[in-house]
């Protein structure tokens, strides 16, 4: 199913993170000097260096980190003085291990130009062996960027952020908001939006979305016309007495995976509809969900420490993922028992009062865990912003094809006023419901 993700946003190459898990690809080599010298990335030509920051920056003479840095240089010569860079997803995700996929996506944008890719502190090709994990959260990180961005000589940064990225490019427009020249946030939650708040809230939503999706297609509605029903009603039977070794909060998990991209959610009538029959077939090639995190220790410590995570959200939220949700909580906090404690300002954590800086948010319409609603007050503190929303798109965005000629317009006007949204409309192409053979 996933051939179908090719057909989303006509030409976005790859999908680019998830705010629940950890992205992964293949590391990126990393030339061990400063300057950035020439290399090869994932077959693409570019600079690539390490940048030596202190672990701790209140101890400027202790522990060090060597950041993995990757700039693909301009198309054309000269470059403009402000460079683009792009914030990955995760926690947990590198920068660099996207750069094959970044070269093609941002190909309009790196014309004039650079396209600067860091590592976060933590990740990829920076990480680094025991440390002071109190040290290892999304400000350093933007301390990091901003510090790497002032060696390399850009006066500003166009910033892109991705789903948890988009949490760290609004952390650092707070930390250096001089630093900033534009900023794109796809998939993303505001900052002051606690993240676990309302995210049964709205995984329901995205599946009565995918209900009505469903419905409105008559092969769909013949097929499965009670699987939503369904649904509810094997997430409560199966917590009470489990099936398949399997509670009806694993069963959520898994639905809720699906949600997260178009090409997998076209299956969940399907899957929910043979597992009411007793047929567990399909619902075992999507997996195990994403109840068991799996994240490592410096990405515990965002986790565990800063408020966006909102792993302090309780129910009931009156939904069929309420289960789920309580149990995903539990099982981060149960992580965040060996994980040491910091204290976190307030300040970078809520957006300014009212910025100059241009905001362009891309959406998707039926994203489970980051939708519209959540960037609802971007306006409001943020007067020359444009929110974007791509219908029927979920969590799995993507930003190259038509999307990335819309980052370049507003990239290169410096302003959503008058910016030519229509790029994307009509390319969104939804896949058929996976139907009975």
């Amino acid at each position: 199913m996933s051939k179908w993700v090719t057909w989303l946003l006509v030409g976005l190459v790859a999908a680019v993170g998830i705010g629940v898990g950890i992205d992964r690809a293949v590391s990126s080599p990393s030339q061990e000097a400063w300057p950035p010298g020439p290399c090869m990335v994932q077959g693409i030509e570019a600079r690539c260096g390490t940048f030596v920051v202190p672990e701790d920056r209140t101890k400027p003479n202790g522990r060090t980190i060597g950041l993995n840095v990757v700039v693909l240089p301009a198309l054309s010569n000269p470059a403009r003085q402000d460079g683009v860079t792009y914030l990955a997803g995760g926690p947990g995700g590198a920068a660099t291990e996207e750069t094959a996929n970044l070269s093609e996506q941002l190909t309009r944008l790196n014309t004039s130009r650079d396209i600067l890719l860091v590592d976060q502190r933590g990740t990829g090709g920076s990480t680094t062996r025991g440390g002071d994990l109190t040290q290892y959260g999304t400000r350093m990180a933007m301390d990091d960027l901003d510090a790497v961005r002032a060696a390399l000589g850009y006066r500003k940064l166009d910033v892109i952020g991705n789903s948890y990225g988009a949490t760290a490019a609004q952390v650092y427009l707070k930390l250096h908001p001089s630093s900033v020249r534009t900023l794109v946030l796809a998939g993303a939650t505001a900052i002051d939006v606690p993240f676990f708040g309302p995210y049964a809230i709205n995984a329901q939503r995205a599946l009565e979305q995918l209900g009505k999706l469903c419905a409105s297609q008559r092969p769909c509605r013949k097929a499965f016309p009670l699987w939503e029903r369904q649904f509810g009603r094997l997430v409560k039977n199966w917590n009470a007495h489990p099936v398949h070794g399997m509670t009806g909060d694993q069963l959520a998990s898994i639905v809720h995976v699906m949600l997260l991209d178009l090409g997998t959610a076209v299956s969940i009538p399907l899957v929910v509809s043979q597992a009411a029959e007793g047929d567990f077939t399909r619902l075992e090639d999507f997996g195990p969900g994403d109840l068991d995190v799996d994240v490592g220790r410096t990405s515990l410590s965002i986790w565990c420490n800063e408020p966006w995570t909102g792993l302090d959200a309780r129910g009931p939220w009156g939904t069929d993922f309420d289960g789920y949700t309580t149990a995903k909580i539990a099982a981060f906090r149960k992580g965040c028992a060996s994980i040491p404690k910091r204290l976190e300002p307030s300040s970078p954590w809520t957006l300014p009062a009212s910025s100059p800086v241009p905001v362009l948010a891309l959406v998707g319409g039926a994203d489970p865990q980051d939708p519209v609603t959540n960037v609802a007050n971007v306006k409001q503190h943020f007067p020359d912003s444009r929110t974007v929303i791509f219908p029927r798109i979920a969590h799995e965005l993507g930003i190259g094809g038509c999307a990335g000629e819309m980052m370049a317009d507003f990239v290169e006007r410096r302003t959503t006023v008058g910016l030519d949204t229509t790029h994307c409309e009509g390319a969104v192409m939804v896949p058929p419901f996976e139907l009975n053979d």
